[in-house]
């Protein structure tokens, strides 16, 4: 095998390699949030205070008055590190205002 083509794999491998690694880094940084609110949440429960809703609420509330749903859904998802549909669904509900 040529050297050329021993470095366009090697290269290849190696641009694989970073995406996996950036995929999984991007998607143990969303667990890393969504575990630091249920720990909130249980906190909360454990110490029998009430649940208090999200600061973040009220700025999805505005996002949505202004018709703005996909900034709503953008937001919180970085907040919870939630899926897409997860996020879909709760700024859904937060709409219907249950």
């Amino acid at each position: 095998m040529d050297l050329s083509w021993i470095m366009i794999i090697l290269g290849a491998v190696l641009v694989f390699g970073y995406i996996v690694y950036n995929a999984t880094e991007q998607r143990i940084k969303a667990l890393e949030t969504r575990i630091k609110h249920v720990e909130k949440l249980l906190q909360d429960a454990t110490q029998g205070q009430k649940i208090a809703e999200p600061n973040l609420n009220e700025e999805l509330r505005e996002l949505l008055q202004k018709g703005k749903m996909v900034e709503a859904v953008k937001r919180t998802r970085q907040e919870f590190g939630w899926s897409l549909l997860e996020a879909k669904q709760y700024v859904d509900e937060l709409k219907t205002g249950n």
